[in-house]
């Protein structure tokens, strides 16, 4: 009576623990996807800046070691430029939504202010941090689908020639974010309806000024 108890006992042990064996080879732990892991480096970005974004923050916060991390991004610098390469896609897809729009450059004006004011830290990372910078600024800016068919609006809204609406663009851009950066650090209290109405009068401004010096010439 006790052996048949006994064999009992050791038949559920043995069946129990190869249940748990075939459960962990047939079930396999869940691998974390680079995109999840750029969504996480995104969320810490918003939270507290690009700064803190490291392979220990982006893995603490996904819950596994840094060894996912490094399977995904050969080094930290990948992983930041990715995480630029992420948030540059992801409002960019967001200000295309309204590419058809007949005030969409007054849309795109009111976000990029929006942006700023809400969302400091990922204003930082798209306008301010070294992940923005290039030799040429309008190629640079140009290299965003947002902003090429924002300058071929702008061009055919005002009528312009080619390095009119260059040089207009380019100069009402830096308006804009001269404006965006300081509302960004807390150094205006404009309304983002101000602000971008201050930009629209100086960019009409500049528009009418080119016209005059075409009507004499080419003279100032």
């Amino acid at each position: 009576m006790f052996l048949d108890s006994l064999n009992k006992i050791i038949y559920h042990m043995i069946y129990n623990m190869r249940y748990i064996m075939e459960g962990s080879i047939l079930a396999p732990k869940q691998k974390i996807t680079r995109e999840q892991l750029l969504e996480i480096a995104f969320d810490i970005t918003r939270k507290e800046g690009f700064s803190a974004v490291t392979a220990r923050s982006v893995a603490k916060a996904a819950g596994c070691s840094i060894q996912p991390v490094f399977s995904q991004f050969d080094t930290m610098e990948a992983l930041r430029s990715a995480t630029f390469d992420y948030a540059c896609e992801h409002f960019m897809n967001e200000i295309m939504e309204k590419k058809d729009r007949p005030d969409f450059i007054a849309c795109t004006s009111r976000w990029v202010l929006n942006l700023a004011r809400k969302e400091p830290n990922l204003f930082h990372l798209l306008y301010l941090s070294d992940s923005f910078q290039g030799d040429n600024l309008w190629n640079v800016m140009m290299g965003y689908e947002s902003n090429s068919k924002m300058a071929a609006v702008f061009r055919e809204s005002y009528g312009l020639e080619e390095e009119e609406c260059k040089d207009i663009f380019l100069r009402g851009y830096l308006l804009l974010h001269g404006i965006a950066t300081m509302i960004a650090t807390n150094h205006m209290n404009f309304t983002d309806d101000e602000a971008a109405e201050m930009v629209k009068r100086t960019v009409e401004d500049m528009v009418a000024g080119a016209g005059r010096r075409a009507s004499s010439g080419g003279e100032s």
